[in-house]
């Protein structure tokens, strides 16, 4: 399969009717990879060859439609509170090798990291970075779509539109395996996941979540997992088992 490359939409410029530009930083990286005129390429979701390079741009013409490899049948959402910046860098690589399909990140009280607003643009552009970069390492031909940094109140306001939001919370008695048979039970193929900050959601919080209609909250086990460590085990659970 060709090579694939990730480019933002404001970043190609169509020139005639299969003939593309592009520009940006992954021009940068088919350089440095060696890549030549007649060499073929896949870019986001379609099979191109180069026809022409300059230092700043690249020239592609139209081949095919890229085959699709890797995208998970399931559509997964995963509510992710900010955790350090480490941390979230492993989190969200990992959601996307396992097959999460949408990350929205956002801030609650116990949540470590400390933003203006202002920051919230450049760090969701560092996340969709994270999650393209996953999406090329691991051969997935989809994109995962990265939302805005979610206040808390905006967080349980956008619960309120979706269905099979599992909470993971560690002082919930129900089992996982429980929520689970009720999901399956409705055979549906979208399910949200809610993993919390390294300090955890307060009892207010906890209890706000908890007590929406559209919410499972599930218990992990008996073990205290780190954030990162638990959207890798909640995320692989749920696509192996309805996948």
């Amino acid at each position: 399969m060709a090579k694939r490359f990730i480019v933002d939409d404001n970043n190609i410029e169509k020139k005639d009717k299969d003939v593309f530009l592009i520009i940006g930083k992954e021009v940068k990286h088919i350089q440095v990879l060696r890549h030549n005129i007649g060499d073929k390429i896949t870019v986001n979701e379609n099979i191109y060859e180069i026809i022409k390079m300059k230092r700043d741009s690249i020239t592609l013409k139209f081949i095919d439609v890229a085959p699709k490899v890797g995208e998970p049948n399931i559509n997964t959402t995963l509510y992710l509170a900010l955790i350090k910046k480490e941390n979230m860098e492993i989190a969200i690589k990992k959601a996307v090798e396992v097959g999460v399909k949408k990350i929205v990140p956002f801030i609650c009280e116990n949540v470590v990291i400390k933003l203006d607003k202002k920051d919230f643009i450049k760090r969701k552009e560092k996340f969709k970075i994270y999650a393209n970069e996953a999406c090329k390492q691991c051969g997935r031909t989809d994109s995962v779509e990265v939302c805005d940094i979610l206040t808390y109140k905006d967080f349980i306001n956008m619960l309120a539109n979706d269905k099979n939001i599992l909470f993971a919370y560690e002082n919930e008695k129900t089992s996982l395996k429980d929520a689970i048979y009720k999901i399956k039970k409705e055979e549906t193929k979208n399910v949200s996941l809610i993993i919390g900050p390294e300090g955890g959601f307060t009892k207010k919080e906890a209890l706000e979540i908890s007590n929406l209609q559209n919410v499972l909250p599930v218990s992990l086990g008996s073990r205290i997992l780190r954030a990162e460590t638990a959207v890798i085990y909640l995320l692989s659970i749920i696509i192996y088992e309805l996948d």
